[in-house]
């Protein structure tokens, strides 16, 4: 709603297709697009360059965007279990959003604390 992109980092690579297919069944609207560090080279790269061109308005992700290209169009990043990463690796994490004047939003999910 806010004309950004969004990543969804979700740092399981065999459950990644069907988080992906959740946000689809929720967002219909949703262009969702998936990126991993065990696909191959040119298919992420391909992922990627969707991503910055705004074909992709949502990627779902692993850490591998932790270094990754620039795209000043990402506002929001939501981190799946969050509470499996350092302190660091969620600065470093958040850094990937917010590179232009729009305001960013990180949101840190974590499971449900049950007594």
């Amino acid at each position: 709603m806010r004309g950004g992109q969004v990543y969804y980092l979700h740092n399981e690579v065999k459950t990644i297709e069907q988080t992906a297919e959740e946000i689809r069944a929720m967002i219909p609207e949703a262009r969702v697009g998936v990126g991993h560090g065990q696909m191959r080279e040119r298919e992420l790269e391909q992922v990627m360059t969707d991503f910055y061109h705004k074909r992709y308005n949502v990627l779902v992700c692993t850490t591998i965007i932790e270094t990754g290209i620039d795209v000043p169009n990402a506002n929001t990043i939501v981190i799946d279990r969050a509470d499996k990463f350092g302190l660091a690796q969620l600065h470093q994490l958040r850094g990937r959003v917010g590179r232009s004047h729009h305001q960013a939003y990180a949101y840190l999910m974590t499971p449900i604390q049950k007594p």
